[in-house]
């Protein structure tokens, strides 16, 4: 995947309206250890692979953030799941976070749509 392939993140508790504000004006996505059934101590940036999927109603999209990146991800990642982690280029560790920049193509969860 290169700089042309769209990832998301939809909103949720760990992807909130004021993440998408920092990650539009750091152009950063940052990403902790898995906190789920897959819990780890390897922080990492996780996304699912394509843009935001279709509202039930199929009027728009749900909720998120769209993103591409210069970033390969990790490989052996499960299809529709991107993650970067590990030490190595363009994946920084910081804090107890992995971080990767990024470009904001779209994201829907502030007050006002940002992109196209």
């Amino acid at each position: 995947m290169t700089e042309e392939s769209i990832y998301h993140r939809k909103e949720s508790e760990s992807q909130t309206a004021d993440d998408a504000a920092k990650q539009i004006a750091s152009q950063e996505m940052w990403g902790g250890p898995c906190r789920n059934y897959l819990s780890s101590d390897i922080p990492k940036v996780k996304a699912y692979t394509d843009e935001l999927p279709l509202t039930k109603n199929r009027e728009g999209k749900e909720r998120g953030i769209e993103f591409t990146t210069a970033v390969k991800p990790d490989r052996g990642t499960r299809p529709g799941l991107a993650y970067w982690s590990g030490d190595r280029e363009g994946v920084r560790n910081e804090g107890g976070y992995a971080k990767i920049k990024v470009r904001i193509k779209f994201c829907n969860q502030l007050s006002e749509v940002w992109g196209s």
